[in-house]
């Protein structure tokens, strides 16, 4: 597997509401880069780690407890493999073209 040009980290905690619409919003991007999917999941006692797990796109982090939004994040930079962050909270959407946008405003800096 290639490495990814941008990683996406997705910090959740009870986003059952929120996070499908999320994750859907990043596999639907139109001529994006190379990304994969981070998503930290920060001890949630709803349905939404279910529903993330349903998605074999995403590499699930886990915490079982709540360790809050600053240390999810770290996690999620540690792990990822991408040369660029994108850091989305669980009830962010992205428009189709968000990440070849970013990708492209990075490479020209």
């Amino acid at each position: 597997e290639s490495t990814p040009l941008v990683s996406v980290c997705i910090a959740n905690y009870n986003g059952e509401k929120f996070i499908a619409e999320c994750i859907e919003s990043v596999l639907d991007q139109v001529d994006a880069p190379s990304f994969e999917i981070v998503l930290h999941d920060d001890a949630s006692t709803d349905n939404s780690l279910s529903i993330v797990r349903s998605y074999p796109q995403v590499r699930v982090l886990s915490s079982d407890r709540n360790v809050g939004f600053c240390i999810s994040n770290n996690r999620m930079a540690e792990a990822a493999r991408g040369k660029y962050l994108l850091l989305l909270n669980n009830d962010a959407t992205l428009q189709p073209d968000s990440l070849a946008t970013l990708f492209r405003v990075a490479e020209a800096c």
